[in-house]
């Protein structure tokens, strides 16, 4: 409203706004960046959601920016690469389609076997678990009424990929499969996924279970939260010895090629990952690597063997080669209360530069094609009343920058360490700072007012003058 006011005025001096209307102008807008930022956000018409939608999903993967890196052409039916550092998109390939997951779902088993059990838990293997299992499924050799501890299951989930032991598992968290895979689907829903439903623990053939590549990533983001899951699928052979629990030696090696040193498909920056596959899944394959400081998570499904591998490898050198993570808070100082005050016409002190800050831990990703000076910022207020800075080139997500008002974060943290009333945090020094930044800005933007109205009255009083007096030539003598 009041740039609305001040730019009307320009009437009376034509087209332009005189200096005195500039500086109002000027004074107005860096009053507005600053309101913007340390007042509270509540007005904003952006919101921030947990987990994007399979709609939104699809969009990204048809409308990829005109710099985005070209990518290799790979023979995976479905595929995606994300680095998680800043749940970007780097790559993807029917990501969101309907395919089946074969023994990556043992992965949804494994997240769920860590969220709810301890690893010294005893797991007895019953009838169903070992009787179910059609003729050459892959296994461990698991007897009726024998037991594993949860740790020794999870080695044999992950590295053979035993179909008896995810079946064990799944009863032992639910007490049925029915029942666990009912919480499957209710996870996989938490967890973010767009298009899954789930009929078994271990991905036995079943026309009715299905995921898709976006999903698979997903799961394998939530696995990573547990250091028991990267410690045991990134581990190339276990040899589980005979003990009280179970009398004899189970040696288990996993079947991942791309964490054998002897394979001839080894990578050093793989970490972990889960294979899969059935005749008509064909290969899968969920892989986590990790270099330079940078996490990508790859998904190939239906492939052929060796593909399954060629593909990951391609992909992840695609991720780390043509994209960079920046430090936002280092490396972005376009909102920077410095810049602000620097830029400021009242000549305000940077001693107060602290005000704002973007966290240090927020991370964007940038392709080798843009600088992150190209992209575009978006601010947006969330659901929980924080605000951040979603970063994005031509409308694609590349990170977000969560943004930090230091003033209330250090008198938060002062008013609950030490106990004192708000009044007394009030007068602490940095609220005493901005309280003279406020006022400074408001006495400046009054005077202006004034200077304003009081031209304004003698422009009038000087218009009715010039109205009373008689033209010249009225007093000329006949």
């Amino acid at each position: 409203m009041i740039k609305a006011s001040l730019t009307d005025l320009s009437m009376f001096h034509g087209a332009k706004l005189c200096p005195l209307w500039k500086g109002v102008n000027i004074v107005y807008e860096n009053c507005f960046t600053f309101f913007f930022f340390f007042m509270p956000m509540h007005m904003s018409s952006f919101t921030a959601t947990s987990a994007a939608t399979k709609a939104e999903i699809d969009t990204m993967q048809a409308h990829l920016p005109d710099e985005w890196p070209d990518a290799p052409e790979i023979t995976s039916e479905a595929a995606i690469l994300v680095d998680i550092d800043t749940d970007t998109i780097l790559y993807a390939k029917n990501a969101t389609s309907s395919m089946y997951p074969a023994s990556t779902t043992k992965l949804m088993t494994a997240y769920l076997t860590l969220s709810n059990t301890s690893l010294d838990d005893i797991v007895t293997f019953s009838k169903n678990s070992i009787y179910s299992l059609p003729s050459g499924s892959s296994h461990i050799g698991m007897h009726i009424g024998e037991s594993l501890s949860v740790r020794d299951c999870l080695y044999g989930l992950l590295l053979p990929s035993a179909n008896e032991v995810a079946t064990a598992l799944a009863e032992h968290v639910s007490g049925s499969v029915s029942s666990f895979v009912e919480l499957m689907n209710s996870t996989a829903v938490s967890l973010g996924c767009v298009n899954t439903n789930f009929a078994n623990a271990n991905g036995l053939q079943d026309p009715n279970h299905m995921t898709c590549a976006y999903d698979l990533y997903r799961i394998m983001l939530g696995c990573l939260q547990y250091s028991d899951f990267i410690s045991i699928s990134s581990t190339p052979a276990y040899y589980r010895k005979a003990d009280s629990i179970l009398d004899r030696d189970i040696p288990m090696g996993t079947t991942n090629k791309l964490i054998k040193k002897d394979s001839d498909y080894y990578t050093p920056f793989v970490v972990c990952g889960k294979t899969g596959w059935t005749e008509e899944a064909g290969r899968c394959l969920v892989t986590y690597a990790s270099k330079d400081g940078r996490n990508l998570i790859c998904v190939t499904m239906n492939t052929e063997d060796p593909n399954q591998y060629k593909d990951t490898i391609q992909l992840f050198n695609y991720g780390f080669d043509h994209f960079s993570v920046a430090k936002a808070s280092e490396q972005d100082l376009t909102y920077s209360t410095q810049a602000l005050i620097s830029n400021s016409p009242l000549g305000l002190s940077e001693q107060n530069s602290s005000f704002l800050t973007l966290d240090s831990a927020s991370r964007i990703t940038v392709p080798d094609t843009v600088s992150l000076d190209d992209l575009t910022r978006r601010p947006i207020t969330n659901e929980d009343g924080t605000h951040m800075l979603s970063y994005e080139l031509h409308g694609y997500p590349l990170g977000t920058a969560m943004i930090i008002n230091q003033v209330a974060q250090d008198t938060s943290d002062l008013y609950v360490a030490s106990g004192n009333s708000l009044s007394d945090v009030l007068q602490t020094k940095p609220f005493h700072e901005i309280k003279i930044w406020l006022v400074a800005c408001m006495l400046a933007v009054i005077i202006l007012i004034i200077l304003l109205v009081v031209f304004l009255i003698r422009y009038k009083k000087m218009n009715k003058n010039n109205r009373q007096t008689p033209p010249n030539h009225q007093y000329r003598m006949q």
